[in-house]
C-alpha cells in the first residue's frame, strides 16, 4: 500500500507540474515532493530522524521511475486521449494517494505512541502536505486550504478517523486498512461527483474561483469590486 501511494502521488505530481509548463527536471522534482513531502513533514513533527526516504531510499527510486515513465509516455497517452489535464487519470492517482497515505500516516502515529487524535492528524499530514507543496509550486490555490475545487483534506481526516475507530473496535489489520482507504477514496469521489464543498468564510470581500480540480497555472484569486 505504501508503494502504491508513492507511485500514485509521484504520477499525479508529475502530471500537474507538466500542465503547469515545467521542464522534465521540474516535473521530476515536483512529482517526488508530492510523493514524499507529506511523510517528511510527519517524520519531522514526530521527531523521526533521518526522515524515512533518507533511510529507505527505494522510495526515491520509485518516485524517479514513476516520473520517468510518465514523462516518456505522456505524449502518446495524451494523443490517445488516455491522459488529459482534467481527466480521470489525474483524479484517481491523486485519490489513491490520499487513501493510502492517510492510513500510513495514522499507522506511523501509532508506532510513535501518539494519542489517537494525533494519529489522525498524522494521517492528514501524510496524505495532503505533499499535495500542498505541489499546489504552491504549480501556482494553484492549495486544495487543503480552499473549498473552491472539491473536498480534499477532509477526506484524508475521515479515512484516518475510520481507520482508528475500526482499530479501537478490535478490527483486523486488513479491515482497518480497507475501511480507512475506502472511506477516503469514496468520500472524495462522492464529493467531486456531486460538487460538495465545505462552507467558506464570507466576511472577506474576495471571490476564489477554480475552473476545475486540476486546472493549473492560472491566477485563481480575483478581487470583487
Amino acid at each position: 500500500m505504501d508503494w502504491i501511494g508513492t507511485v500514485a502521488f509521484a504520477t499525479s505530481g508529475t502530471l500537474c507540474a507538466g500542465y503547469a509548463g515545467m521542464d522534465f527536471l521540474g516535473c521530476t522534482i515536483v512529482g517526488t515532493i508530492t510523493a514524499v513531502g507529506g511523510g517528511t513533514v510527519r517524520d519531522i513533527l514526530l521527531g523521526n530522524f533521518p526522515v524515512f526516504w533518507m533511510v529507505e531510499y527505494e522510495y526515491i527510486l520509485m518516485c524517479l521511475a514513476a516520473c520517468g515513465v510518465v514523462l516518456v509516455s505522456w505524449g502518446e497517452l495524451e494523443k490517445r486521449n488516455i491522459v488529459k489535464e482534467n481527466g480521470p487519470v489525474m483524479f484517481w492517482t491523486d485519490t489513491m494517494g490520499i487513501g493510502a497515505f492517510c492510513v500510513i500516516g495514522a499507522q506511523n502515529g501509532i508506532r510513535a505512541g501518539m494519542h489517537p487524535v494525533i494519529c489522525v492528524l498524522c494521517g492528514m499530514f501524510t496524505a495532503t502536505f505533499g499535495g500542498l507543496i505541489r499546489d504552491v509550486l504549480c501556482d494553484r490555490p492549495p486544495r487543503i486550504l480552499y473549498s473552491v475545487a472539491e473536498v480534499y483534506a477532509s477526506t484524508a481526516l475521515s479515512g484516518a478517523t475510520v481507520f482508528m475507530l475500526v482499530r479501537g473496535m478490535g478490527g483486523s489489520p486488513g479491515l482497518r486498512i480497507f475501511s480507512g482507504v475506502a472511506t477516503a477514496m469514496g468520500l472524495r469521489y462522492y464529493a467531486t461527483k456531486y460538487n460538495i464543498n465545505l462552507p467558506s468564510a464570507h466576511w472577506k470581500n474576495v471571490n476564489l474561483t477554480v475552473d476545475s480540480p486540476d486546472k493549473v497555472g492560472q491566477k485563481d484569486v480575483k478581487q470583487v469590486k
